[in-house]
């Protein structure tokens, strides 16, 4: 049976750079979120819902974004060490940190 499969190696690379990608996307999502000049919780003054709802409404919304944000950033790490696990099984070869965990053999 042959060790290094081409396909592998770059099905790796892709889901690797797939998940790199979306941390790329998580980052620049959260500093437009934290850099934005509009506040955070707004309250309108002049409509029919109270201050209380609105800012009810606010702070879900921004819970709800951050919440995004943190599985958005799960997803991407483990996409990319997915991808780093199949580009390594495809090369026949093991990472180094794993030979060190394994007592070397």
């Amino acid at each position: 049976m042959r060790k290094e499969s081409v396909v592998g190696r770059v099905l790796g690379i892709l889901v690797f750079l797939l998940g790199t990608a979306i941390l790329v996307l998580v980052a620049v999502i959260a500093y437009q979120l934290f850099t934005s000049s509009a506040p955070a919780l707004q309250v309108k003054p002049g409509t029919t819902t109270g201050a209380a709802a609105q800012l009810g409404n606010s702070a879900i919304w921004m819970l709800y974004r951050i919440l995004l944000l943190v599985v958005l950033c799960i997803a991407g790490s483990l996409l990319a060490a997915r991808g780093l696990h199949l580009y390594f099984v495809a090369t026949g070869s093991q990472p180094r940190g794993r030979e060190q965990a394994s007592g070397g053999e």
